[in-house]
């Protein structure tokens, strides 16, 4: 019941962040911050949070398994996913589809961590705020993406739906079938989604924090917050 609650409330955090730009797309110039305060969420989600707690299980192999998932989603994104564009600049073309399957990947990965807390009472809570707190900004994230690439409201909201549902996907299944993932695979499963983060992030989204001079200085404080709030999220950890 616990573990059922947690995830009914994760899917609500992420319905929440995916509404937020709905409500205001009309406004382009929100958009632009909360694609940057996105850049930071997951910058920070890669550097702060996984790429450590992977260290800790794969040492110096680490870098295998991120370069992977870095290559990967840029291949996927920037061969993979071509086709015409009719608007003279396609900065975020493919950037929508190619982030839902790494927040996704990242999504289900951490419902193997909330239902695995489950197990272990004394950690359980903690596992959850830390799940929640990534839920809601990547949705935002997400959804932000998805507006700006001109996704109408009833894709973005399906897509979002989608996303949602991938934490107690991965959380009941852990739990039900109660599976041991040894070290080595766990920590191949973060470092992989966390070199998927710094893709999307250093290429398709801190561009978006300086390459106009309208706002720039408040673009930059939204990344230097996103980056702040993961930090405050591998504290609570």
């Amino acid at each position: 019941m616990e573990l059922i609650v947690y995830s009914a409330i994760v899917v609500l955090a992420a319905w929440l962040g995916g509404a937020i730009p709905l409500f205001l797309r009309s406004r382009p110039v929100a958009i632009g911050f909360f694609i940057s305060f996105g850049a930071g969420v997951l910058l920070g989600a890669a550097l702060l949070h996984m790429l450590p707690d992977a260290a800790a299980y794969l040492g110096r192999s680490l870098g295998v398994p991120t370069l992977l998932g870095f290559l990967t989603l840029y291949i996927f994104e920037k061969f993979l996913m071509t086709h015409p564009c009719p608007a003279p600049t396609c900065d975020y073309h493919h950037v929508g589809l190619s982030a839902f399957v790494g927040l996704s990947f990242h999504s289900l990965i951490s419902g193997i961590a909330l239902g695995s807390g489950a197990l272990v009472p004394e950690l359980g809570l903690v596992v959850f705020l830390a799940v929640a707190l990534h839920k809601l900004p990547a949705s935002l994230s997400l959804s932000s993406l998805l507006i700006k690439e001109g996704y109408r409201t009833r894709s973005v909201v399906l897509i979002v739906f989608v996303f949602s549902l991938m934490v107690p996907i991965g959380a009941l299944a852990t739990y039900l079938l109660a599976q041991n993932l040894d070290h080595a695979t766990i920590g191949f499963l973060i470092a992989f989604s966390g070199g998927t983060f710094l893709h999307i992030a250093a290429d398709d989204l801190i561009p978006e924090v300086h390459h106009e001079l309208h706002f720039r200085n408040t673009r930059l404080m939204f990344f230097l917050l996103g980056i702040a709030l993961m930090w405050l999220v591998s504290v609570l950890e």
